[in-house]
């Protein structure tokens, strides 16, 4: 898997393949619900948790949709069909007709603009959505290097950097306000069920499946706040069955192989 499994992975393009479909520049996306006989697609790979939250929204939200597995160890991702979609050849990536979609939240904004049945998990108070919205930065742009530098070497994706590794470690063992762990419990649930209230939303669909990488690590010690958080999203959306591959091999039994 590797780091392809990254959102942002960039290098390494074929300069032979088609021309992409990508947004229109020009044009407003698509509004109408997709016709029942035309699924949108969902490119992936299963064990990767930057692919849930698209998946457990469209999953969610009852939008018909196909799955269609990518096996980033066996270089599917550089196939000339995949970079037709897709020219940085990450996971996951959203094809809806002839539009291509890919970096992991630009996926789940699309699906909330696209389908009416997925607004109801992106709140509509101002106030409420950004902190949303914050959520799904902070987990692309802070909390995820962090789970990168501690476990993808665990994982066998990248060498160790022990230096890294350790920093990464301490932060999330951290009780500082800036803590991963404790950023998470006191600013972004602060005494709430989700994210953003009661019901979970998009930010969790994003930001809960992550906490899996984790798992293959020992040395985390998870605050009870966290722990109680992650049971409470299992049994809301059933992800469960989603980590464990929903048929394929899931995120669950890669950890499990690679755990220390």
């Amino acid at each position: 898997m590797g780091a392809a499994c990254s959102s942002d992975q960039s290098k390494g393009v074929s300069k032979s393949h088609k021309k992409v479909k990508q947004l229109p520049i020009n044009k407003s996306v698509v509004t109408k619900e997709q016709p029942s006989d035309m699924p949108i697609e969902l490119h992936l790979m299963r064990p990767s948790v930057h692919c849930h939250g698209a998946w457990m929204l469209l999953k969610q939200a009852g939008i018909k949709h196909e799955i269609k597995d990518v096996d980033l160890m066996k270089g599917e991702q550089m196939s000339p069909e995949y970079l037709a979609l897709n020219p940085l050849h990450t996971v996951p990536t959203l094809k809806d007709g002839d539009i291509s979609v890919w970096e992991s939240n630009a996926v789940v904004r699309y699906i909330l603009n696209r389908f009416d049945s997925a607004k109801k998990f992106y709140p509509s108070d101002p106030a409420m959505r950004t902190h949303c919205d914050i959520a799904l930065e902070w987990k692309q742009n802070a909390l995820y290097a962090g789970i990168t530098d501690l476990t993808y070497p665990i994982l066998g994706f990248i060498p160790l950097n022990e230096e890294k590794s350790k920093k990464a470690l301490d932060k999330f063992n951290s009780t500082e306000k800036d803590g991963y762990f404790s950023t998470f419990e006191h600013f972004f649930l602060n005494g709430k069920k989700f994210i953003c209230g009661d019901e979970p939303t998009v930010a969790d669909f994003v930001i809960a499946p992550v906490f899996e990488f984790l798992d293959v690590c020992n040395d985390i010690t998870y605050p009870v706040a966290i722990t109680e958080y992650r049971k409470r999203f299992n049994d809301a959306t059933g992800y469960e069955e989603m980590a464990n591959g929903m048929g394929g091999f899931g995120t669950r039994q890669l950890v499990d192989m690679c755990r220390k």
